[in-house]
């Protein structure tokens, strides 16, 4: 009988230690998640704080800004200071880019004024600087052009006749906003403003230009051949020699005439050379008297040159005279 109690009193205290543990347990685990919602909520508790507290800051910052800066008189544009380098007026200038004085100087798009002033096809480079507290500094960098491109939307003048007869031409002036300039890149642009240096651009024939539009950019051999010759006749002085048109309608030359309307032609190989043989001619011409009318440079020996005719040397051809007889009068 004592075994048998023993043995039942053994069951029960192993069901009342199984029990204990197990309330212990739950009591341990409920412990540690009551520890973890109370460190998420301390966490997400100091994260609102900060972000109020940079919200505030914000808030603050941007009140002081509007106030000190933004809405600040002292801060606006007085001062607008340009050199466009006669690209444009400076009423065209705020007109384009929106730098119109009055407007606070730190609200202003100096990006994008400077992508639009970028976008004109004169213009090489732009820089924009904002000067605190109320100016602004405009620089543009014009392309130079080097030819005026022939075409019928510009008007004509004519040239009067070489002594010699040397022929008729044509020159083409520049018009503001009609006529089409190419610098030495190819670049196509039709300024709005007239320059001085525009009236002596020499006239570039031969080549399309009836559907050419300002940014384009002229293209080809043609067109490189005539930038090749005129470079190379830029060493030579404008007292001596003047571009005045530059025709490349022929693949295999280019045909210059100068301010005295003498055509001279030159081909593209060995332009120093043709350049060496017309400097030679035009020493000889300085040293006679006399002026060339036409000039093939491409040959090395014995160039083919005719010479203009003075009205003594026309009068002696056309009427003889005779040792007995004595010469005619002509009026």
């Amino acid at each position: 009988m004592k075994a048998r109690r023993t043995t039942g009193n053994r069951r029960k205290g192993g069901r009342s230690s199984s029990r204990q543990h197990l309330l212990e347990l739950n009591v341990r685990t409920a412990s540690v998640r009551r520890q973890r919602r109370g460190k998420a909520m301390g966490f997400l508790w100091k994260v609102s704080v900060v972000l109020l507290a940079i919200a505030v800051m914000a808030i603050g910052i941007r009140f002081l800004a509007l106030r000190f800066f933004f809405h600040n008189p002292e801060y606006s544009l007085t001062r607008l200071v340009t050199h466009l380098n006669g690209v444009m007026s400076d009423e065209e200038l705020i007109t384009l880019t929106g730098l119109k004085p009055g407007k606070n100087i730190l609200q202003l798009d100096l990006g994008e004024a400077s992508k639009r002033l970028s976008a004109l096809p004169e213009v090489r480079s732009v820089s924009i600087e904002r000067r605190m507290p109320d100016t602004v500094e405009v620089g543009v960098e014009r392309r130079h052009p080097m030819f005026l491109l022939g075409s019928g939307a510009v008007s004509q003048e004519p040239v009067a006749k070489a002594d010699a007869g040397g022929g008729e031409g044509s020159v083409e002036n520049f018009e503001s906003g009609k006529s089409l300039l190419s610098d030495g890149e190819g670049v196509v642009m039709r300024p709005a403003h007239p320059l001085d240096e525009f009236q002596k651009l020499p006239v570039l024939t031969g080549i399309d230009t009836a559907s050419l539009q300002p940014g384009e950019h002229l293209e080809g051999n043609a067109f490189r051949n005539a930038v090749a010759v005129t470079e190379a006749l830029s060493d030579l002085s404008e007292e001596t020699f003047q571009v005045r048109s530059v025709d490349v309608s022929k693949p295999y030359a280019v045909i210059v005439t100068d301010s005295s309307n003498a055509r001279f032609t030159f081909g593209m190989k060995d332009l120093p050379g043709q350049i060496e043989r017309l400097r030679k001619l035009i020493t000889h011409c300085q040293e006679s008297g006399r002026r060339i009318a036409t000039a093939n440079l491409i040959i090395q020996r014995s160039t083919p040159v005719t010479f203009v005719l003075t009205p003594e040397d026309r009068s002696s051809k056309i009427i003889p005279v005779s040792p007995s007889k004595k010469p005619a009068k002509h009026p």
